[in-house]
């Protein structure tokens, strides 16, 4: 009876590794990277400003998560975005350096966000092992650690400033 347990235990332990490396619960770090890559290669395709279409379904809902999933994990780690521009904000201008800087790395059009992540995740040498089953947003933040490893820390008195002076709603 123990072995008929275990065995059934074990069963649903690798159908939930399964699902879980399929991305059955959530979209895994190597899911993100490959369409989003698929999707950036498209969009070069194309050319300009025209949207690339997706191959199925399935690729489609993909494809528009790219930018969510990077704006989401930027802002849980605790990312802003600096600015270089001579009219942008002191603040902004004090992250340029340490942060992603809107007037030179950030693509113009915001929904492009993710290429700058896809870019650096192939700078870093692609998805690890672990981004098959574990979230996206893991290997986003790992990407955006590896560009901008200063800008967290810097951020951070940048952050609790603007808190203080938004009124709480």
């Amino acid at each position: 009876m123990l072995f008929a347990i275990l065995l059934l235990a074990a069963g649903a332990g690798a159908g939930a590794g399964a699902a879980t490396y399929n991305g059955v619960f959530y979209v895994t770090g190597s899911q993100f990277y490959e369409a989003c890559w698929k999707r950036r290669e498209k969009e070069k395709a194309v050319g300009g400003f025209n949207e690339a279409q997706a191959d199925n379904p399935s690729q489609a809902v993909l494809w528009a998560s790219c930018t969510p999933i990077v704006a989401e994990t930027m802002d849980k780690a605790g990312y802003v975005l600096g600015s270089s521009a001579a009219n942008a904000p002191e603040d902004a201008k004090a992250l340029a350096g340490s942060c992603p800087d809107r007037q030179t790395e950030i693509p113009l059009i915001l929904g492009y966000l993710y290429i700058v992540v896809v870019d650096a995740i192939e700078k870093t040498g692609g998805p690890s092992l672990i981004d098959h089953v574990a979230p996206a947003g893991w290997l986003v933040e790992r990407a955006l650690k590896a560009r901008w490893p200063r800008c967290v820390d810097a951020a951070h008195p940048y952050i609790a400033k603007a808190r203080k002076e938004t009124p709480p709603s």
